[in-house]
Formats: C-alpha cells, structure tokens, sequence
C-alpha cells in the first residue's frame, strides 16, 4: 500500500496523488510524546521514549507505541555498533522492535530513507523523504495499520534525532 505524510498527516495515496486522510499528529509536534489520532480526532495511539535504567548501554531508550488505555502496541530499542563511540561519530541506525510477537528491524539508511524489515529479511516498509514537495512516501505491507505507520515514522524521526549531532566527517556539532 502507498501513503503520503505530510505536516503530520497520513494520506492514503490513490491513482498517484493523495486521497483519504487516515492518521494524523495532535499539535504539538515538540514533545517527546506524540499523539496519534484517527481523522475525527480520537486518540488511537501514543509514541513515547522511556529511560530504562541499567540496560547494556547506560540509560537505554525504549521506544513504545501504546493505545489510549497504556497498553503496549510495539517496543524497542536502539541497536548499537558494537565499536561505539561518538568520539569518532558514528552513528546508531538501527532499532530492533517487536510487534504481536514478531521481531523487526528499523534501519536509517540515511536521513532521508528508512527501511523496516522483519526477521526473514523482507521489506515490510520503507518510508523516502519526498525531495520535490516535501513529506515523506510510504510503501508498507497492509499488516502496518495506519496508526502504527505513523508511531513509525516517529520512531523514524526520534532516530534521526539521535543522531542529529553526529556528522558524516565524525564531527560533533554543538
């Protein structure tokens, strides 16, 4: 299926434009807390990063979706090189996550291209920054509804946040 996000609006993409509006961002967009709503504007998901004290990197982010009632939809968390260190920049791309008891991977393939994997390798969703227009292009398996499309493309922007310091040259930037 095809979609289209733009200004916090996700579009169904039909006969190449775009259609109906199925999910969009409660303003808004600056906390880390984001809120997902149908196009009536009722609560259908929460994209959240929580601190987990004493994981195997010191103050380990967890990234969950949650439903109205705080129930979690999908968790994960950032996989790291095994030669981190942000001294010489490298970047963390990669956040392995789980949904309905199966295990995907969300890799930045640069700031302008993501890809979602499941175990056997295959490409469940790949969301392309949209260089004429704006917004991002998305092509995802139907078993993403579109409440989760979104909390993953937030997912998305939180790990191009975690990397916003880090340059290409291994600078950091302050």
């Amino acid at each position: 299926m095809k979609y289209l996000i733009k200004a916090g609006k996700l579009y169904m993409i039909d006969n190449e434009r775009p259609s109906t509006k199925l999910a969009c961002l409660k303003m808004p967009y600056y906390p880390t807390r984001k809120t997902i709503l149908s196009p009536d504007g009722r609560v259908k998901l929460y994209a959240d990063i929580k601190t987990c004290e004493g994981g195997e990197h010191s103050q380990e982010q967890i990234y969950i979706l949650s439903d109205s009632l705080n129930q979690t939809i999908l968790s994960g968390s950032l996989v790291f090189p095994e030669n981190l260190s942000l001294l010489n920049g490298q970047q963390v791309n990669q956040i392995k996550f789980t949904m309905d008891h199966k295990g995907y991977d969300l890799f930045m393939r640069n700031s302008q291209e993501y890809c979602i994997m499941d175990e056997a390798s295959w490409v469940a969703a790949r969301l392309v920054h949209c260089i004429k227009g704006g917004g991002w292009y998305v092509e995802a398996d139907p078993l993403f509804s579109p409440f989760i499309l979104m909390g993953l493309f937030i997912f998305c922007r939180y790990l191009d946040r975690e990397n916003e310091f880090v340059s290409e040259t291994g600078d950091l930037h302050r």
